[in-house]
């Protein structure tokens, strides 16, 4: 074996065995590193060597010097493994972490649970776009609930000093791999969830609050929990900085689909300003004109775009009833200043929603169906009068607001 190898392992080991000496988690966060660049550089210093366990024998933690050992493994084999073999070394790296993780106390190790999980998940990601295999997600998304399991299940205070220090970057990172799963969000996310009793703390950095509010509006807007969604999205949307401009992008694709369900459709000038993709434009004209057949249209004809968000079928399924009410309020707009403007006849009601969905087959039983549904659900203040084939409005108001305001209350 070459002297200079054996120089290159025994310096990693004796710095790691000082940080842990000290517990200066500052100075191992340096020391695991992750990126291509460094891992190919150490990988060709470290490639005449066989066995790390020969240098890491002289640490006195066992578990921390297997996961020392494991590390380097990955270093040295990731450049001229195959991306299955590079993310199975991976797992294995993070799963002695998390056992190192759970021998010790404090919060000292914490600097070093974000490159760990990152890599993780980069990995995941790039590896599930080669091999298209699920269980690639579920492998990772396993690794990560197990080690915030660990890092929550510290809960002495004050939370600084406490192991959950590091549970809001592994929280939004399960978040994320949990949308990718074929398993339900919940069966993974939801230790993820306990994080919302402190993640507001000032102890956590900005980054790291705007990203678990994103991923956890991700989150809730997949189970149809649309004000909580709105509520995290528009917190993640506020306190993403303006230089960050893909991200608050990002961001508002999913703020632009929880606002639509709720009846909210963004302004010519902010889909400008953020440059978003046409066909926001497009779906805003149709759902504030009450034109179901156009809006549907232009979801279906972008259905790769809003299929890769995870929208499709929210925006699909959410929102017809909602452009059917705006297409009886142009209606009723219409006849504004006559009888017809709060006893609106069937034959009207049903010409529109034709109209509307394009649908000249459309019968009296179905449009009383969409009418019974917008009136149960208070989207129309009104009754039907079947024998009369009318519906009777409210003078008042007969189309109250559908979204309230106080969505950064509800958080």
């Amino acid at each position: 074996m070459d002297a200079g190898y054996n120089a290159v392992a025994s310096a990693f080991v004796n710095s790691v065995q000082e940080g842990v000496m000290f517990e200066n988690g500052e100075a191992l966060a340096k020391l695991f590193v992750f990126g291509e660049k460094t891992i190919s550089i150490l990988s060709r210093k470290l490639r005449g060597v066989y066995d790390f366990d020969q240098y890491t024998v002289i640490m006195d933690n066992a578990v921390f010097a297997q996961f020392t050992a494991a590390y380097l493994t990955y270093v040295r084999d990731k450049p001229s493994a195959d991306r299955e073999g590079g993310h199975r070394l991976l797992c294995t790296v993070v799963e002695l972490f998390t056992a190192a993780m759970a021998g010790t106390r404090g919060s000292w190790l914490v600097p070093v649970v974000r490159p760990v999980t990152v890599a993780l998940c980069m990995s995941a990601q790039a590896t599930y776009r080669e091999m298209r295999d699920p269980a690639v997600y579920a492998q990772s998304a396993s690794l990560l609930l197990r080690l915030l399991i660990n890092l929550l299940s510290d809960t002495s205070d004050p939370l600084v000093s406490s192991k959950r220090l590091g549970s809001l970057v592994v929280a939004a990172l399960l978040l994320q791999i949990s949308l990718r799963t074929t398993a339900a969000p919940g069966a993974y996310a939801s230790k993820a969830l306990e994080v919302k009793a402190f993640w507001k703390s000032s102890v956590f950095s900005q980054r790291d609050r705007v990203s678990y509010s994103y991923w956890l509006g991700r989150y809730y807007l997949v189970c149809y929990y649309v004000d909580l969604a709105r509520a995290y999205l528009e917190y993640a949307f506020n306190g993403c900085r303006k230089s960050h401009f893909h991200n608050k992008r990002a961001i508002l694709r999913h703020l632009i689909a929880a606002n639509m369900i709720r009846g909210r459709l963004p302004t010519r000038r902010l889909l400008e300003k953020y440059q978003m993709e046409p066909v926001y434009l497009y779906l805003s004209y149709h759902f504030s004109k009450g034109n179901l057949a156009g809006f549907q249209h232009a979801l279906m004809a972008n259905m790769d775009f809003f299929r890769s968000q995870g929208n499709y079928l929210l925006l699909l399924e959410r929102t017809e009833i909602l452009v059917y009410r705006n297409a009886l309020v142009r209606l009723c707009r219409l006849n504004k200043g006559t009888e017809r403007s709060s006893a609106v006849p069937y034959s009207d009601i049903l010409v529109t929603l034709r109209l509307s969905s394009g649908n000249a087959e459309m019968d009296v039983f179905e449009m009383e169906s969409i009418l019974t549904s917008l009136i149960s659900q208070k989207l129309v203040l009104g009754y039907l009068f079947h024998h009369q084939k009318v519906l009777n409005l409210s003078r008042k108001q007969p189309f109250p607001p559908i979204y309230a305001e106080e969505t950064l209350a509800r958080i």
